[in-house]
């Protein structure tokens, strides 16, 4: 560039100066690029006119038929379905049943399995019929478990997350323990998991490792994950992508399967597009991405 001189001169470099300045403040407005990374704010749940307030959603779940949305709401010990479109659709307490729900799975013929907390029970819901019936699980030498998840897998078998043992834990028809899915030595507890079509993949937050299983108990492969501080909610998406939820910073990060970091999105706080306390991360039917935030008392849903 060359010179200009005089009064045209100190036109361009005020002009220069002006937008230096509106850039730097541009940037400064616009925060850290984590606050916004690849994903976006499409949603909430439940949304601002819905009539309801959550208290402390734990988890999400969905009806790929009806595109439904279940919330699990411990602090109110409740469990709320919504709309397509956020809005209610309907919200009960299994006849005063529930105890501080904390995660739910809803098998292929529309009965519920709901992890409760306040009595350490497994309940299953059948709301056509109005039955709610609870559940212990114990090992086979008798040795009570602390259900702390649950999932259901595309053959209607049922899978508990046991909280004291930390292993995952499927089940029979009689609710007997058929198989047990661990880690490996000096191994802590899952305190995550999720099916998929290739098989069970299960967070061990204290080693920062995520585990694959063929459904048969087979381990497959073990992935050591770095940038962590406190992971609690695993997810993988239609590719095969790792999401994991820090609960500490609020950050989501996206991990290939040979545990690379891809990226990393959202951040603390009570705004759209972060997260104050998140517990869970679910993919929907349209491959958007639904977070649980317990600190906010909502659901956010993100799309790309």
């Amino acid at each position: 560039m060359y010179p200009v001189e005089g009064e045209e001169s100190m036109k361009h470099l005020k002009h220069f100066l002006f937008m230096i300045t509106a850039g730097l403040l541009s940037l400064a407005l616009a925060g850290p690029a984590i606050a916004e990374g690849p994903w976006k704010f499409s949603q909430q749940l439940p949304a601002r006119d819905a009539g309801i307030v959550l208290e402390r959603p734990m988890a999400v779940t969905i009806d790929e038929q009806t595109r439904r949305y279940y919330v699990v709401d411990a602090g109110r010990s409740q469990l709320v379905s919504f709309n397509q479109d956020g809005t209610l659709h309907a919200a009960f307490n299994a006849g005063g049943r529930l105890d501080r729900p904390i995660a739910m799975a809803r098998s292929r013929n529309g009965t519920l399995w709901v992890v409760n907390r306040g009595t350490n029970e497994l309940l299953h819901i059948n709301v056509a019929r109005q039955e709610v019936n609870g559940y212990s699980i114990n090992y086979p030498d008798g040795t009570p478990a602390f259900p702390a998840g649950v999932a259901v897998d595309e053959k209607d078998r049922l899978f508990i997350l046991d909280g004291k043992r930390g292993a995952v834990l499927l089940m029979d028809d009689n609710l007997k323990i058929s198989r047990q899915f661990a880690g490996e030595n000096n191994f802590q507890g899952f305190n995550d998991f999720v099916l998929k079509p290739d098989g069970l993949w299960a967070l061990e937050a204290s080693a920062r490792k995520v585990y694959h299983f063929s459904m048969d108990g087979t381990l497959v492969k073990v992935i050591q994950l770095s940038g962590l501080e406190f992971p609690v909610a695993l997810e993988l998406d239609a590719g095969g992508q790792i999401y994991v939820l820090d609960r500490r910073t609020g950050v989501i990060t996206a991990f290939g399967r040979d545990g690379a970091k891809r990226f990393d999105f959202l951040g603390k706080g009570k705004r759209h597009g972060q997260v104050w306390n998140g517990t869970d991360l679910l993919f929907d039917w349209s491959g958007r991405l639904c977070v649980a935030d317990e600190g906010s008392g909502q659901i956010e849903i993100l799309t790309r």
